[in-house]
């Protein structure tokens, strides 16, 4: 009997540090990029991965730095030659970087505008009916800042006006409600 329970105690010895562990991964984490601000990153999608399995030094602490604070802001430029996501994201070991844009990039886009209210741009709702590429980077700048507008902007062509023009879209004079909140 003395011996079932030692080796009941060595495998829960053995078992317990894992699992406890592994309770504190916090499943979202946001990556902060140099230009478009932060891309949403799921441990438990990539921990079920074949390729990575529960193996968390895959990544920690040669690739990313378990404390997220400690990594830096990285650009596309930099994925394509194999940092940051790019590590595995290389069209070999997972999907390329510089495949599908919406991929990683596709969340809502909330514009803080103290004066008017915030203005929530849902990315999905506008890539099921357009490419990337018809809105960026002509349109839109993919870059922190880049794309400040007034209304008259708008109303005359500029940035949302380009397709919220009454005719192809709503126009952006028609229903403040529709993209402020109120």
């Amino acid at each position: 009997m003395t011996r079932r329970w030692m080796i009941l105690t060595v495998l829960l010895m053995v078992a317990l540090p894992s699992v406890l562990y592994g309770r504190w991964i916090k499943d979202k984490v946001y990556l902060q990029t140099d230009s478009v601000g932060k891309v949403e990153f799921s441990h438990y999608t990539h921990l079920e991965m074949e390729s990575i399995g529960k193996n968390c030094p895959t990544c920690h602490n040669d690739v990313f730095h378990i404390v997220t604070k400690k990594n830096p802001a990285f650009t596309m430029a930099e994925m394509e030659d194999g940092k940051a996501c790019g590590f595995c994201h290389n069209g070999k070991k997972a999907f390329n970087v510089s495949g599908d844009c919406t991929t990683c990039h596709a969340g809502d886009i909330v514009y803080i505008n103290e004066d008017v209210g915030n203005i929530t741009f849902p990315h999905e709702a506008h890539t099921g009916m357009f490419g990337c590429d018809e809105c960026h980077p002509d349109i839109f700048k993919p870059e922190r800042g880049a794309n400040q507008v007034t209304m008259e902007d708008m109303e005359s062509g500029e940035s949302c006006g380009a397709c919220h023009d009454g005719s192809m879209a709503f126009g952006v004079a028609e229903d403040c409600e529709s993209c402020h909140e109120m």
